[in-house]
């Protein structure tokens, strides 16, 4: 488990992060003065398909508006943010590397959503939280780097409310062969911990979750068009993202893997 920390924020982790962001977004043209969240989705949307990924898993989600929000693996703030912005969302944001934690707390506050959103570091298999303290717990491309799905389901499962929702986006193995590798969340096998969705959806069941949603998408992977701002080679993910990023294509065309973005409910 140590290992698999350490591999985990060592793939993610970067020396001056923020200041790397800002240097790409304002060389792209964009306006750091009077920032809002949209003026970071460029950067912040980390996922495979942008921002129109997270539209869509927040689609499926049917976020009510003012909902308590847990971010769970949130990056640097960009869905927390969205989700502040468009719906009003309090949010608690949690990740297990710390820079990206400090990104997001430094672009959080300068576009003034820092009284709707709490970012701290942490490992979300031990959420410090409260039973029954959220009404959406929400993941995007998280799991995948999570060997104890079930510790982490019955540890969602625990802190959501009756009738709150899980939401979260996942690259399924489908048992045909590995993926190829580097992908965007791991550059080596040993702390990519895909499984089928028989047993993604299985051990949900097992938790006492009922899966309302449960939509095969590429899309979530990185075929969805992108935003047009172009930052160059930056990417917060590392400037081997294009080479992940063909893996990822190559290993859903070869039946390898699958996009799944998945919304469950725990019973009121």
């Amino acid at each position: 488990m140590a290992d698999t920390v350490s591999s985990v924020q060592s793939h993610y982790g970067s020396d001056d992060l923020t200041g790397q962001i800002l240097r790409a977004l304002e060389g792209a043209g964009q306006d750091l003065a009077n920032p809002n969240a949209e003026t970071f989705y460029p950067a912040d949307q980390l996922h495979g398909g942008g921002l129109n990924t997270t539209k869509r898993q927040a689609e499926l989600a049917a976020i009510p508006d003012g909902a308590r929000v847990l971010d769970a693996g949130c990056g640097i703030g960009g869905s927390s943010r969205f989700l502040a912005q468009n719906f009003g969302c309090r949010v608690e944001a949690m990740d297990l590397t710390q820079d990206y934690v400090d990104a997001a707390k430094a672009l959080t506050e300068m576009c003034g959503l820092e009284t709707q959103i709490n970012y701290r570091q942490g490992d979300i298999t031990e959420l410090p939280f409260d039973d029954q303290s959220f009404d959406l717990v929400w993941c995007q491309n998280v799991t995948m780097n999570i060997e104890d799905k079930p510790r982490l389901f019955g540890e969602v499962f625990r802190v959501l409310r009756p009738g709150g929702r899980y939401a979260f986006s996942h690259a399924a193995g489908t048992g045909t062969g590995a993926p190829y590798y580097p992908l965007p969340w791991a550059r080596e096998p040993h702390y990519s911990f895909l499984e089928t969705e028989d047993r993604i959806l299985g051990w949900l069941q097992d938790t006492g979750f009922q899966v309302l949603e449960n939509a095969n998408e590429a899309d979530s992977f990185g075929s969805a068009k992108r935003p047009t701002v172009d930052l160059g080679r930056f990417s917060v993910m590392g400037e081997d993202m294009p080479e992940r990023g063909a893996n990822t294509q190559r290993s859903i065309a070869d039946g390898r893997i699958k996009g799944m973005i998945v919304v469950a409910g725990r019973p009121d």
